[in-house]
C-alpha cells in the first residue's frame, strides 16, 4: 500500500483565482475546464540524438522513452502541474510518476503502465522498464495481466457497480493504492506516442479525459513529418512531430500550460539535456536484456 499524495492540500491562497471559479463551478453552469495546446518539434534533432545513443546503448531507446524523461523534467520544472483533485482540493503527489498507454498485443487492445520516479532515472532505465513490461504483456506473465484477465471475466453488472463504487471514494477520499491495478493512479501525467508506423498526419488532436480524477493531463506525441522551415535566413527541408498537451483549468491556467510545455518542447528539441539520471546495472536487468535480444 502507497500513499501517493502529499498530507495537505494546497492553500486556497496558492490557488489562482480563475482557477477557483472551474474549481468551484456548479454542475448546472455546464462549465468546460479542459485546455488543449498544440505545438511542434524538431524532429531532426530528436532522430539524431536517439541513432547515436542506440549506436553503442545495450537497450533500444525511442521518442516514447524520451518523451517520458522529457515529461518528468519539465513537471520538476513546474511542480503545480504535479497535482490531482479530491473532492475540489488540490493534492500535490510525492513523486514525479509518469503513466504510459502501450498496445497491448496480446489482447489487441490498450493497457497502461507506470514510470515510477522518472525524473530521477536514465532514458535507458526508462526504456529498460517499458521493454520489460511490454514482454511480459506479450508472454502474458506479468501480475497485472492475471489482475486484468480476472476484471475481464466480471459481468458487466459486477463490473460497472465496482467501477462506480470506487469512483466515487476515488473522487472524495486520498486514498491510498492498493495493487497493481490501480498503481497508475500515483502519476498525474499520462503520456501517449502516436508516431508508430502508418500513423497519417495529425493535424488536430484531442485527448479524451478518463474516468479516473488522477488523469488530470494528457501529453501526446504525433507521427513525424516533413514541413519547409526557415534555419539561419534560409528555407530549408525539416522533420518535425506536433506535440498536444490536454489540461484541466481547475487545477492550472493557460500560461502555465505554455510554460510546461515549452519546457518538453524545449528538451526533445535539444535531447541532449535528456541525458543523466541513474542506470542501475544489476543481475536482473542483464537478464532481462538477453530476454530481449532473443
Amino acid at each position: 500500500m502507497k500513499w501517493p499524495l502529499v498530507e495537505r492540500p494546497t492553500p486556497n491562497a496558492q490557488v489562482p483565482l480563475y482557477n477557483r471559479f472551474y474549481l468551484h463551478a456548479s454542475s448546472a453552469s455546464q462549465a468546460d475546464p479542459l485546455l488543449v495546446w498544440g505545438t511542434e518539434i524538431d524532429a531532426d534533432a530528436l532522430q539524431t540524438f536517439l541513432q547515436e545513443r542506440n549506436r553503442g546503448g545495450r537497450i533500444l531507446v525511442t521518442a516514447a522513452h524520451a518523451l517520458i524523461r522529457a515529461t518528468a523534467l519539465a513537471l520538476e520544472q513546474h511542480p503545480e502541474l504535479n497535482v490531482r483533485l479530491v473532492r475540489r482540493r488540490i493534492y500535490a503527489f510525492r513523486n514525479v510518476n509518469i503513466r504510459m498507454a502501450f498496445f497491448h498485443r496480446r489482447y489487441s487492445e490498450i493497457d497502461l503502465l507506470l514510470i515510477e520516479d522518472a525524473n530521477l532515472k536514465s532514458l535507458e532505465r526508462i526504456a529498460l522498464e517499458i521493454w520489460q513490461r511490454m514482454l511480459q504483456a506479450a508472454r502474458g506473465e506479468g501480475g497485472r495481466d492475471r489482475d486484468l484477465a480476472r476484471l475481464r471475466r466480471l459481468p458487466a453488472f459486477w463490473f460497472r457497480q465496482i467501477v462506480r463504487l470506487y469512483g466515487f471514494l476515488d473522487r472524495n477520499l486520498k486514498l491510498p493504492t492498493f495493487g497493481r491495478l490501480d498503481g497508475t493512479r500515483r502519476g498525474c501525467m499520462m503520456v501517449n506516442d502516436l508516431s508508430f508506423l502508418g500513423a497519417p498526419p495529425m493535424r488536430m488532436y484531442k485527448p479524451t479525459h478518463f474516468p479516473d480524477k488522477s488523469d488530470s493531463f494528457n501529453l501526446t506525441l504525433g507521427p513525424i513529418e516533413k514541413k519547409v522551415v526557415t534555419r539561419s535566413g534560409q528555407f530549408v527541408s525539416a522533420t518535425v512531430m506536433p506535440l498536444f498537451l490536454r489540461a484541466d483549468h481547475r487545477l492550472v491556467d493557460a500560461q502555465q500550460v505554455g510554460r510546461f510545455l515549452a519546457a518538453v518542447r524545449d528538451h526533445l528539441s535539444n535531447p541532449e539535456r535528456l541525458a543523466g539520471g541513474y542506470y542501475e546495472s544489476s543481475d536482473i536487468d542483464r537478464a532481462i536484456v538477453q530476454k530481449l535480444k532473443k
